[in-house]
């Protein structure tokens, strides 16, 4: 179920070719997001429409066998992954899975959440209103970091 969720994170630029399925498969980060899902600190939510179609998702994953996501903050806190789909966007869908990811990590006594987003990508606004800051940088991406 969150695996075109995942690639909708992966291809948010319309100035670059999208990844495939495939090819998100054989990238060892990006599959690194899903693979395996449900180990310990493996966490999400998923937003259904009033026909209850998925219209967006909200994960969060901890580093693990030696794997770290694209916003990896540390090894003790887990990595966010959040997308609506882009016909559903406008209608406070992010900022209700935001929420609720935001209270399951709270209650499993998670003090902080990363992620990482592109320079380029607007959705660092979104998150910037949402109380993550900026604690580092990898290439062109921004790594952000909110406190729970």
């Amino acid at each position: 179920m969150l695996r075109p969720f995942l690639a909708q994170t992966v291809n948010w630029s319309i100035d670059s070719p999208p990844l495939s399925d495939a090819q998100i498969a054989a990238d060892d980060v990006l599959a690194g997001y899903l693979d395996g899902w449900g180990r310990p600190g493996d966490t999400g939510v998923v937003i259904l429409d009033e026909e209850e179609q998925a219209v967006g998702a909200a994960w969060v994953r901890l580093p693990h066998d030696g794997w770290r996501g694209l916003g990896w903050a540390g090894d003790q806190i887990p990595e966010l992954r959040i997308a609506v789909d882009p016909a559903a966007q406008g209608n406070g869908y992010g900022t209700h899975l935001l929420r609720a990811v935001l209270d399951l990590l709270r209650l499993s006594g998670r003090g902080s959440v990363s992620l990482a987003v592109h320079e380029l990508n607007t959705a660092g606004e979104f998150f910037a209103a949402n109380g993550f800051v900026i604690a580092g940088r990898e290439g062109g991406a921004d790594i952000l970091l909110r406190s729970i």
